[in-house]
């Protein structure tokens, strides 16, 4: 019926118009549930962001307050690119979900060349492997940022992300797991940094390559 039909646009998208409606009401379920899958292929979103690709230690102080200034601009200018595009899109069905995604994979960021590639790791999985985005995303310079993991050093472990991938992103909070547990976890991810060019490195000389023991399993875990 119409409204089984309208009910599953809501749920996997955005809604559908009378007009649309109208046009594919005769098709069975099973065709509307294709149909979802077959227009959500995935595309990067793209924004010019050439501006940022500058070196800040090149900058004056002036220059240095004026590309901050930007960069809010920006992050405000990205945030509307990205709602066109879900009004616009015919691929409803993978938006849907990164949106939904995007909200469990938050951050507070005004990087706008690290928000928009986590956008699109968040895009890209947004239909396939949890695990397989779990760790893009992991790896993504903006996480690393945003969950201070570039200071996580064997000498001085830092457990905001090992915390966070356990509380918010996959066990949940106090779900099966305890405080040595993230204490472990976050010596396997020392090391676990981003490069000068902003791409994600894995440090060997600051990592712990001592033995862990996380939920029951000793290993050399590595992350």
């Amino acid at each position: 019926s119409d409204l089984h039909i309208q009910h599953l646009y809501w749920r996997a998208g955005f809604g559908i118009t009378r007009n649309d409606l109208q046009s594919i009401r005769k098709k069975s379920v099973e065709k509307h549930v294709d149909l979802l899958f077959e227009k959500s292929n995935f595309k990067p979103l793209k924004y010019d962001l050439s501006e940022f690709d500058v070196n800040i230690k090149d900058l004056s102080k002036e220059e240095r307050k004026s590309l901050r200034k930007a960069a809010n601009q920006t992050m405000i200018k990205l945030n509307l690119h990205w709602m066109e595009h879900l009004v616009a899109t015919e691929g409803v069905l993978r938006e849907k979900m990164a949106l939904f995604f995007h909200d469990h994979f938050a951050v507070r960021l005004k990087n706008p060349v690290a928000c928009l590639e986590l956008l699109n790791i968040i895009r890209k999985n947004a239909l396939g492997n949890f695990g397989d985005m779990l760790m893009e995303v992991s790896q993504s310079p903006a996480m690393i940022i945003f969950l201070n993991n570039q200071q996580n050093k064997k000498k001085h472990p830092n457990e905001n992300f090992a915390r966070e991938v356990m509380e918010l992103f996959t066990l949940g909070r106090d779900n099966g797991y305890t405080e040595d547990d993230i204490k472990e976890a976050a010596r396997a991810f020392t090391g676990w940094t981003i490069d000068k060019k902003f791409k994600f490195r894995f440090n060997a000389r600051v990592h712990d390559e001592g033995s862990k023991s996380f939920l029951g399993q000793t290993d050399n875990f590595e992350g």
